[in-house]
């Protein structure tokens, strides 16, 4: 799999009588004022704003802050949040790391059915119901936190192999903590795929959204999990009140 770019030019329109009938896909505004942003959200045209020095501030869902100073690639995440176009997160080896996309949903459902896939942990709702789930995940998760459960491809065939991340839940009892995550398809086991998407995402938790530590938690005969996270450095820290044993790690 190879990176895509989809957002093909920006343009500044300050005043609502610029704004042009329809525009290209592709094309993100940029926008100080706020009847624009108005404009544009009823007509589903992905908008971004900056409040010049002194302004009333401006309500959008993508306020931007130092534009001048703002790189390609976030411009390009930028758009893509607009759009509702998933993040590429991150590359292993063999992997590709992406936000969920609702296009998922049939891949994720054929990743469960695999078999054991559910021995140790939560299966998926029924099919409309793990939609809405999926489609407020993408809304209150990815959008207020940047990061989350993401899925795992395989970068040269593109199939969906496996689900893995980092959430702030009522487990995390510091700050700048969160909990890993990880599930790979039963027929990619024992390749060391979970290792290295792990490995990746321990580095992204703290270079990427300054994380200092991480906890994790497995059912106490998950023998595997539990080797893969102590190979990882994480420590045994006690057990959750569900009975899993709990994980921890500094990534300082």
């Amino acid at each position: 799999m190879t990176q895509e770019r989809f957002l093909k030019r920006k343009v500044i329109i300050n005043n609502l009588t610029d704004l042009q009938p329809d525009y290209e896909p592709g094309t993100l505004v940029l926008t100080n004022s706020q009847a624009v942003v108005d404009e544009c959200t009823v007509r589903h045209i992905p908008v971004a704003a900056y409040e010049d020095e002194g302004a009333q501030p401006i309500h959008c869902s993508q306020v931007l802050i130092d534009v001048d100073e703002i790189e390609d690639d976030d411009f390009e995440n930028i758009y893509r949040r607009c759009a509702g176009i998933p993040w590429d997160i991150a590359y292993t080896e063999r992997c590709f790391i992406s936000e969920f996309g609702m296009a998922d949903l049939d891949a994720l459902f054929e990743l469960y059915s695999e078999p054991h896939m559910t021995d140790y942990m939560e299966p998926l709702f029924e099919y409309d119901e793990e939609k809405q789930y999926e489609e407020n995940y993408i809304e209150y998760i990815y959008k207020l936190y940047g990061f989350g459960m993401w899925l795992i491809f395989d970068r040269f065939t593109g199939k969906l192999i496996g689900r893995a991340g980092i959430e702030v839940r009522e487990s995390c009892d510091r700050e700048n903590q969160a909990e890993m995550g990880f599930a790979i398809a039963s027929s990619r086991w024992k390749q060391g795929l979970a290792y290295e998407v792990c490995s990746k995402i321990m580095e992204l938790a703290r270079d990427e959204y300054g994380l200092t530590s991480l906890i994790a938690r497995c059912d106490p005969e998950n023998v595997a999990s539990r080797h893969l996270l102590e190979k990882l450095g994480f420590v045994i820290a006690g057990y959750e009140t569900d009975g899993d044993c709990r994980y921890f790690r500094e990534i300082l």
